[in-house]
């Protein structure tokens, strides 16, 4: 008798588990979320405040090359010189020369090497609030869709459908904040 109540508690227990199991499951397709992609570069590349800052980026860009373009020309005409008259010169105006350009050569390194970093500090400078207003964007628009989670697609991605990416989407709303900021 008492074999027969626990295989009749077992088969209860086994019931009730199950239908318990198969409950969930249905609540959890019910309640799934879809997983979409995103593709950063291209919504910040496609937008007017990435387009925007790709424009200061490029005129500062400009700036530096006209700084620059003068010493550079300056600094292969002495090279030129050099390789020229060097068999007509002493030693020592030999080794002056050869100092001198070796001199304004580390020169205009060292300044090629300081816009190098000045547009650095400057892309991050103009970038930084582009990139957080993104991230809120990417947040929301997840958030309001019930997205499960948002990747970037290029972030190792070796095939995602094309369907599942939501870019156009967070470039039109980023552009409409950024209108609305102004």
């Amino acid at each position: 008798m008492r074999f027969k109540n626990v295989i009749i508690f077992s088969v209860v227990a086994l019931l009730l588990g199950s239908a318990g199991l198969i409950n969930s499951q249905a609540v959890a397709a019910e309640g799934s979320k879809q997983i979409v992609t995103v593709n950063i570069q291209n919504v910040l590349l496609g937008s007017e405040a990435g387009m925007e800052v790709k424009k200061v980026l490029e005129e500062k860009v400009s700036e530096f090359q006209g700084k620059f373009q003068q010493e550079q020309q300056d600094v292969e005409a002495l090279r030129a010189e050099i390789e020229k008259k060097s068999s007509v010169w002493s030693q020592e105006v030999k080794e002056e020369k050869e100092r001198d350009y070796q001199k304004k050569v580390r020169e205009l390194q060292l300044k090629s090497e300081d816009a190098q970093f000045e547009l650095q500090q400057l892309e991050k400078q103009v970038m930084s609030p582009v990139l957080n207003e993104l991230q809120n964007v990417i947040k929301e628009v997840g958030e309001k869709n019930g997205y499960a989670m948002i990747l970037d697609s290029r972030a190792g991605m070796l095939y995602v459908d094309e369907a599942l990416d939501i870019s156009e989407i967070v470039k039109k709303e980023l552009d409409a904040r950024q209108k609305a900021a102004k």
